[in-house]
């Protein structure tokens, strides 16, 4: 947001390494001030880097269907002790990102590991780790804390047997009337995802080009001021004791030390473009295929919810089948009331998988409705970063033109009119 009063400004600062070898670990310093220019925090509190990574976990579990924003993975190897001040800065600026764009998310307001992820109580965040570590039990952690855990080992398996049936293509999860609707928005991500694919493979190559311009220029500029060592015009013709035919000069040649320090002015400028462009250009690429990934994660908090309300419903037919086959039973036994006890106690199964299946239903249209909130800010969102980015590509090449046409210039021979 901008710089106002009543805007909460984060950041991430001050990283600081405990422990060593293997065991070594950073933790982030993480301030909230009331507006950017604030001198003192009025929030402070310390976390690791998988601490980032429980909060980004919680969010989707606790807001399924949100555009959570990724934290860009970063390999962990410590080859030097430059190279993991690097790894550590990379990430820092990956995650202070990360913290803002959760921040200003419309959907994830109110999401309760955010209070816990910024209490200063390290009780509070500890508690919230071990309550919740991460995603939980896939199929376990739906069920209702009443169930035995007979039912929810049931739960899990039936759930396990569709997603298996689902993969091979025998089967399909139970769709909404929004199925439709639900299906253009995976379309549209499957054919932007092929599209950007194209478009940051060719934009980093443009992107690329002044990096290794820049290298090429460099080795003509050393080779081209070995020569001029070699053999200098000037310094050759003063040497001779007895002048005879000098050499004919070429009008208006630049000399190769010249032409060498021209090489070297574009390497330098072109290295300084490329990096500028990296910034500008290049990471918001990245950035771009980061946002898709997190739109696709979104989409797959879908499907989870359509698989846990197809497998309550999967669960009403078994349970109706076992009330009827124990009522068939008690209706052919010659002892009356026999089978009543295991009736009663099949019908409460039966009951409760239907209270599960409307609270299921309940919880994937909303999921369902998030994520069409989210997918029309998407492509407005989308649409917006390519023109930008666009725009930023073509502002460094007007930029640098200007600079490197000014040092071709110098090579040119004085024509005059």
């Amino acid at each position: 947001g901008g710089g106002g009063g009543g805007t909460l400004h984060l950041s991430v600062t001050d990283p600081q390494q405990i422990g060593e070898g293997r065991n070594a670990h950073t933790y982030y310093r993480i301030d909230v001030r009331q507006g950017q220019y604030t001198a003192d925090p009025i929030a402070s509190v310390r976390r690791r880097y998988s601490d980032f990574q429980w909060l980004f976990q919680r969010l989707h579990a606790e807001k399924p269907g949100a555009i959570v924003p990724i934290i860009p993975h970063t390999q962990a190897v410590q080859i030097s002790k430059r190279l993991s001040e690097e790894l550590i800065e990379e990430r820092r600026v990956y995650l202070e990102g990360f913290l803002r764009r959760v921040q200003v998310h419309p959907e994830l307001e109110g999401a309760p590991s955010l209070a816990a992820f910024f209490s200063p109580d390290a009780e509070v965040f500890e508690a919230a780790k071990k309550a919740n570590p991460g995603n939980g039990t896939d199929g376990l952690e739906d069920a209702s804390p009443t169930e035995k855990v007979t039912e929810k080992v049931k739960h899990f398996f039936v759930k396990a047997t569709i997603k298996a049936k689902v993969a091979r293509g025998v089967s399909e999860l139970e769709e909404t009337p929004d199925g439709i609707r639900m299906e253009e928005v995976e379309r549209y991500l499957s054919t932007l995802e092929n599209h950007v694919k194209t478009l940051s493979k060719a934009t980093l190559y443009l992107v690329n080009i002044s990096k290794e311009t820049s290298t090429t220029m460099h080795e003509l500029g050393q080779s081209l001021f070995g020569l001029h060592q070699t053999y200098d015009p000037e310094s050759a013709t003063n040497n001779e004791d007895e002048p005879s035919d000098p050499p004919k000069k070429s009008p208006n040649l630049p000399s190769i030390k010249s032409i060498s320090n021209v090489f070297a002015s574009l390497s330098a400028i072109n290295k300084v473009k490329h990096d500028e462009n990296n910034s500008k250009v290049g990471l918001p690429v990245h950035q771009l295929e980061w946002h898709i990934k997190a739109a696709r994660l979104a989409v797959k908090r879908r499907k989870n919810c359509q698989l846990t309300y197809t497998t309550y419903l999967q669960q009403i037919k078994n349970r109706e089948a076992s009330v009827d086959k124990l009522t068939k039973a008690s209706n052919l036994s010659p002892h009356p009331g026999v089978h009543d006890e295991g009736i009663v106690s099949a019908q409460k199964l039966l009951d409760a998988a239907k209270q599960s299946a409307n609270k299921a239903l309940s919880e994937l249209d909303s999921v369902t409705q998030r994520v069409f909130r989210e997918m029309d800010r998407f492509k407005r969102n989308v649409d917006e970063e390519l023109r930008k980015l666009y725009v930023s590509h073509a502002r460094v090449q007007v930029d640098y033109s200007q600079q490197l046409d000014s040092e071709w210039r110098k090579l040119l021979p004085n024509v005059n009119g």
